[in-house]
């Protein structure tokens, strides 16, 4: 059997996979057990949709990626919507023969007592009946799902996002075109919303193994790094998002994740060329000018104290995180990088005296503590080495005073 036929179980074999999915999701209580039986459930469901191998097909998938290290840092993981670039059609076939059966002699004969003999009425050949063509256009098949895969990653994006729309919307998607990689990962991204880890990333595997262009869709490699994050396999995850961006450079999401893991990795130089070009591609939020920030300031490190090279970059860092600021007042995390950067930078580029720059990280770190999402063990820890500095600044010019 073709792969194309194959997946055209899909859709309706996905519908029934959700709905095991969901009854098994509400009995259970989660843990090891339920985890099995879920994935269990949904493989079995699955396994008909995609292997399907009575038919004859065979599976000659490749493994899926097996990354190799690094761990998430400071910064804003984006799990927003998969942008998938494909462009999925169906097609509509014509249907049917001729409908149009054959006319028999009409004629009748008429006689006569000498014998006479009748003729036959000849009408011609008639023209065939063809059945309409019900079958949408392969353009209106893909404007179609396109308009179900957009549906579903809006239904996946901001603060609250709803899985249950995206799943019906790619199930939707694949009643149109049983073939669509990109409706499968708005499903698994879906079930990672929904913390079905383990069930998102069966349903990736199984694609994966599956349909070869799957290896060639951003999308995938990006839902799978968000799984391996939440799974925390962060280095597998930091490969993920490498592949995602390779296929796509101007996938934001993945973009954004993957500075993330350079700046853990200590990649500065890595990081300050994604984060920019993160900017180039017009998100500008608080989080990401952090980010970047913190990429500029790491930069700064690679050279030595007084050098117009790090000077550069420490101005750089100061300049990020006050646009961070301004771009959203409430998000602590600017703050207290501001704070890190007067309270470790010495000398500070510019005529900043030390007992300024130190007063300065320390009102910087007083402002991130009434600030949502502090983090008071760290606030405290930073005031205490702060005012350290500061009580060592003042003693020491006291006593330059005594003695000019």
């Amino acid at each position: 059997m073709s792969k194309s036929l194959k997946f055209s179980a899909l859709g309706s074999t996905l519908g029934a996979a959700v709905a095991v999915e969901n009854h098994v999701d509400r009995r259970v209580t989660p843990g090891v057990s339920s985890r099995m039986r879920r994935v269990s459930s949904l493989a079995l469901a699955l396994s008909v949709a995609l292997g399907l191998t009575a038919c004859g097909g065979k599976n000659k998938g490749a493994a899926k990626p097996t990354p190799g290290s690094g761990s998430s840092s400071e910064g804003h993981m984006s799990d927003g919507d998969p942008v998938g670039d494909g462009t999925p059609g169906g097609g509509g076939g014509t249907g049917g023969g001729d409908m149009g059966g054959g006319g028999g002699d009409m004629g009748g004969g008429g006689g006569s007592s000498a014998g006479g003999g009748g003729s036959a009425i000849d009408e011609g050949p008639r023209p065939p009946i063809t059945p309409p063509n019900l079958d949408p256009s392969p353009e209106q098949a893909r404007a179609a799902v396109n308009q179900h895969l957009n549906a579903g990653r809006l239904a996946l994006r901001g603060k609250t996002p709803d899985p249950d729309l995206a799943l019906r919307e790619a199930q939707a998607a694949l009643a149109v075109d049983a073939t669509s990689v990109d409706a499968v990962v708005v499903m698994a991204h879906a079930y990672y919303q929904k913390r079905l880890y383990d069930t998102a990333e069966v349903l990736l595997d199984m694609l994966f193994k599956d349909r070869e262009v799957a290896r060639k869709n951003a999308g995938v490699y990006y839902v799978y790094g968000l799984i391996y994050d939440k799974t925390n396999q962060d280095q597998k995850a930091f490969v993920a998002y490498q592949k995602a961006v390779e296929l796509d450079s101007d996938y934001t999401s993945a973009l954004v994740n993957l500075g993330i893991h350079q700046l853990a990795n200590k990649q500065y130089a890595d990081a300050v060329r994604t984060y920019e070009k993160v900017g180039q591609l017009g998100l500008s939020d608080a989080p990401t000018l952090n980010a970047l920030g913190s990429a500029y300031r790491g930069r700064a490190s690679d050279y030595d104290p007084g050098s117009s090279e790090r000077d550069g970059w420490l101005l750089k860092a100061e300049a990020a995180y006050k646009r961070a600021q301004m771009a959203d007042g409430t998000y602590g995390q600017a703050y207290y990088n501001l704070g890190l950067l007067y309270l470790d930078a010495d000398p500070f580029p510019g005529p900043l005296d030390t007992l300024v720059r130190l007063n300065r990280a320390k009102t910087y770190f007083e402002q991130y503590k009434d600030l949502p999402g502090v983090d008071m063990k760290l606030h405290d820890e930073r005031i205490k080495d702060v005012s350290k500095l500061i009580k060592r600044e003042e003693k020491k010019r006291k006593k330059a005073e005594k003695n000019p």
